[in-house]
């Protein structure tokens, strides 16, 4: 029988964090890590599968800083993964969580996924998915051009929803919506907007050359990436790229988009109780 999660609050560390809570408490625990894009939230990405993994797991689902019904706070000075990995380390501690959980991420959440692997201080992990989240590189033409631009109608959402999930799918309606409930509530604009604003021509500093994703060499923890087959946002094999570093990284393409845990809950859900499973 699917399980339903209850909404909930606590205060992590400096920030009141918005999260959603499914299944019993001694399970194997699921901590899940939304989508970075407008209107990004816990329940916009993951409504559609907690039921059904709350089955088998714990499963704790958080808005990251800027987003749903946590904080609206932003850092300009680093890079956005880092404190949010942060936010994450308080948010298992406020819950006093201790045991290694397992990690799976959609998009900017994937990405964090891996980056909080790569670092390995954080908190400990059993297992990562990344659902098209690469840490960062391999990027599409379409995710510079489309995804950091939003006029704030629910017309233009559209655009942002339907580069996500197939335009005809029966889900997309509900998603828009719920995406549009979050990219209205106050502060969100701005949190996410303040990340990409331009600089001045002067104060542009060339960026050091960056490794990734050999930070990842040498880790044995269990993972899987999984790939849209029609993803326009990621470059074809960004898969490939990431397994140069985790070779023995267990990989999956969906005949998706970027956010098959939205609309293709009957292509994700198999393979990832199946990879837990084996985890």
């Amino acid at each position: 029988m699917a399980l339903a999660s209850e909404e909930k609050w606590i205060d992590a560390g400096l920030f009141r964090t918005r999260y959603l809570e499914a299944g019993r408490p001694d399970a194997p625990r699921v901590l899940l890590l939304h989508d970075g894009a407008w209107g990004g939230a816990s329940s916009v990405t993951w409504n559609n599968i907690i039921p059904q993994l709350a089955e088998h797991y714990h499963v704790l689902a958080p808005d990251m800083l800027g987003f749903g019904g946590t904080d609206k706070v932003v850092y300009v000075d680093r890079a956005q993964y880092q404190p949010r990995m942060r936010q994450m380390k308080w948010f298992l501690e406020a819950l006093n969580i201790v045991e290694p959980v397992h990690l799976i991420g959609n998009s900017f959440g994937g990405s964090l996924a891996l980056k909080t692997l790569a670092d390995g201080k954080a908190f400990g992990i059993r297992s990562v998915v990344s659902i098209c989240g690469t840490g960062g590189a391999w990027k599409g033409d379409a995710s510079p051009a489309e995804l950091p631009y939003w006029d704030g109608t629910e017309k233009d959402l559209r655009r942002i929803v339907e580069l996500l999930i197939d335009g005809d799918s029966p889900l997309l309606e509900a998603q828009l919506a719920e995406r549009m409930r979050w990219a209205s509530d106050p502060g969100h604009y701005r949190a996410v907007k303040a990340v990409s604003a331009p600089l001045p021509p002067s104060l542009i500093r060339v960026r050091r050359v960056d490794e990734w994703p050999k930070p990842l060499e040498g880790i044995t923890t269990p993972v899987m990436l999984v790939a849209g087959k029609r993803d326009v946002l990621l470059q074809p094999y960004w898969p490939e790229r990431l397994r140069t570093a985790l070779p023995r990284a267990r990989v999956e393409v969906l005949d998706s988009r970027h956010s098959p845990n939205i609309d293709r809950g009957d292509l994700v859900l198999p393979i990832l109780l199946d990879f837990l499973d084996g985890c």
